[in-house]
């Protein structure tokens, strides 16, 4: 053992020293009727405490083989915008980037693929979660390779039996309005980070038959109350196939004994002021297609979870046996004013109301979960 541990040193690649800062682009061109967003970023040493480093201030065109060009703005660090463009699929089309210190970048021409729609998107419960999964096909057989992104939401209830009904404004107790509960929140929707790809290159039919999308665990107490997956698809040529594949295998396959190891990602960005400096990214042109399912929790043949609260919180709940308002100790109106503590119900003795329980937000206000209350245009009634 003393021999074991005597061999072990500190390591610092080389990497770390370097003072290269490489661009980095991630996006897609739109060719349908949505926005196209690319995002403009520098690579940073391992060491560094910036963790985005945003390139701003670029000009960023997209240029059909045809002399086309659509220009893209600059609406938050770093991101680039331009919307429907329903470009014409008999082009191709490139990107070109000039950044604010006079670089010159630009993409290869490439192919506009038409995606094909969504056949099908199935969730299928499992002994403590549910798996995702999707098909498609193409009747051309034009299509061949695939990538898909998945965005989830869920809908959760964090007042158990206690749900917020009171609220405390200008000295006042009132009741709560129907729009104004704060027990039941809509989390923010978030894109996954994991790659879904698929091909049917080897098929005689381009058929894509549940290719896996990923699986939600029922410990996430995302599947409390009701889950949401939107799935897009994307048509890729086999160049772009490849280069999602490394990607995928360099990010989500690594690590064991056994894995294949790390490599150079490929790319169709070049720099033309300099070209021996590498580009990190891959830009593809493609429509979108999307299907959104919706999942309850309570039709699910395992138990859910319900939101926790975190060990480091104290709910600091109670009950005031004091009535009117105005006797409450001026510490605890106080916390009513500015919101750290709710008001959940009134108490009542034979018909007459002689106080109130209350407790922490952190405990009965779902929103400080990373939720909002106001249910999104695309979520069912009822669900």
């Amino acid at each position: 053992m003393l021999i074991l541990f005597s061999c072990r040193k500190p390591y610092s690649p080389l990497v770390i020293s370097s003072n290269q800062s490489y661009l980095v682009v991630d996006g897609m061109i739109n060719s349908g009727n949505d926005s196209t967003f690319i995002y403009l970023r520098r690579t940073v040493k391992l060491n560094s405490a910036l963790h985005d480093d945003a390139e701003q201030g670029a000009r960023i065109t997209i240029e059909s083989d045809k002399n086309d060009i659509y220009t893209l703005q600059e609406t938050a660090a770093g991101q680039y915008l331009v919307t429907g463009l329903n470009l014409p699929t008999d082009r191709d089309y490139r990107l070109h980037i000039f950044t604010a210190n006079n670089k010159e970048y630009v993409s290869d021409f490439v192919e506009n693929k038409i995606t094909p729609p969504i056949d099908s998107v199935y969730a299928v419960p499992l002994v403590s979660g549910v798996q995702f999964s999707v098909s498609t096909h193409d009747n051309t057989n034009k299509t061949r390779y695939y990538r898909w992104d998945a965005t989830e939401s869920w809908k959760y209830d964090v007042s158990g039996e206690h749900p917020s009904k009171l609220i405390y404004k200008d000295g006042n107790i009132l009741p709560r309005s129907p729009d104004s509960l704060i027990n039941i929140c809509y989390k923010i929707p978030q894109l996954s980070s994991a790659i879904f790809i698929g091909n049917s290159s080897k098929l005689s039919q381009d058929v894509i038959e549940k290719a896996p999308l990923g699986y939600v665990d029922a410990t996430t107490k995302k599947l409390q109350s009701t889950y949401m997956l939107l799935v897009r698809q994307y048509a890729l040529t086999a160049d772009a196939y490849k280069y999602w594949k490394l990607l995928q295998t360099s990010s989500q396959h690594l690590g064991g004994i056994t894995d294949p190891q790390p490599t150079s990602a490929i790319t169709n960005l070049h720099c033309i002021t300099n070209p021996a400096e590498p580009v990190i990214g891959y830009v593809s042109v493609s429509t979108i297609t999307r299907k959104r399912v919706f999942l309850m929790g309570r039709t699910l043949p395992f138990k859910v979870f319900y939101p926790e609260i975190p060990d480091t919180v104290s709910c600091g709940g109670g009950t005031i046996f004091i009535n009117p308002v105005s006797s409450f100790p001026y510490r605890l109106r106080q916390t009513f004013a500015s919101g750290d503590t709710l008001l959940i119900a009134a108490v009542t003795d034979s018909g007459k109301n002689i106080g109130y329980n209350y407790m922490s937000s952190l405990c009965a206000d779902c929103r400080l979960r990373g939720g909002t209350i106001e249910r999104p245009p695309y979520w069912p009634p009822g669900f």
